[in-house]
């Protein structure tokens, strides 16, 4: 081989040389393209996932001080009820009982009965109800009760008369309106409870124990004083027996009655 020869192959050797080398350098650009893509995506997710994570922490602190608010707002709001009730089982009267429970004072509270009440005692007691009942009670402080009759015992025995009622309660309180309270009373639940202990039991054995005590005490007494009762009968046998013997002697008053 000449010397033309010589440069031309050294020529080709020194091309192929630099095309492998530029062949190396585009893979290892590639290759660093392709990690520092895969870094910007990973950073990408991590940034996703903690705005999710703060979202969500956000999210459950925003829960925490609504629910901390409403407790807040419950423990100091009046708290209503409607229920019926006997109010002494030796009468057997049965009332509807309006009581705030609660700690703050109700306000404007307004009841509705669902069906309307009806006492067993007359058209005058149910209009007394009914209008108890739809009047708004512009105030009811904490512990205030009242009671208004309804009807008594034999309520159980008249089937046409309902038991079952339904109360809605709405008022404001300290906060405002106080959310609606529902109160489904069914006495006939405890009917035969309360027949069970009849208006007059109680007061049939409290005359019971009197009438005893009476006659024990009546048979002491009779026991620790026979001689003196004795002596008393004995005198006004004496006493009607000189009447009867001074009306057939003409009028002659009797001698007085030895002692």
């Amino acid at each position: 081989m000449d010397a033309g020869d010589w440069i031309a192959l050294s020529t080709g050797a020194v091309s192929v040389g630099a095309a492998a080398i530029a062949i190396w350098q585009a893979r290892t650009a590639s290759a660093s393209a392709s990690h520092s893509e895969k870094q910007a995506r990973a950073a990408d997710e991590q940034v996703r996932v903690a705005n999710e994570q703060l979202q969500q922490a956000e999210r459950l602190h925003r829960e925490q001080l609504a629910l901390a608010e409403r407790i807040h707002r419950e423990q100091n709001e009046p708290y209503v009820i409607v229920d019926i009730q006997p109010s002494d089982p030796t009468l057997g009267i049965l009332v509807v009982v309006i009581e705030n429970i609660g700690p703050t004072v109700a306000r404007d509270v307004r009841i509705s009965c669902d069906p309307p009440l009806v006492s067993g005692w007359g058209d005058d007691l149910t209009e007394m109800l009914q209008r108890a009942l739809s009047r708004t009670i512009p105030m009811l402080p904490p512990g205030r009760r009242l009671e208004f009759l309804l009807d008594k015992q034999d309520r159980f025995e008249n089937s046409d008369l309902p038991t079952a009622y339904t109360f809605t309660v709405e008022s404001e309180g300290p906060s405002g309106s106080v959310e609606s309270l529902e109160y489904v009373v069914d006495f006939g639940t405890w009917a035969e409870s309360l027949m069970k202990n009849r208006p007059t039991k109680q007061i049939e054995e409290k005359l019971g124990k009197i009438q005893d005590a009476v006659k024990a005490l009546s048979d002491s007494y009779k026991l620790a004083n026979a001689p003196a009762i004795r002596t008393e009968h004995e005198h006004r046998r004496d006493l009607m027996r000189q009447q009867r013997e001074a009306r057939s002697n003409n009028g002659e008053p009797p001698a007085p009655p030895t002692q």
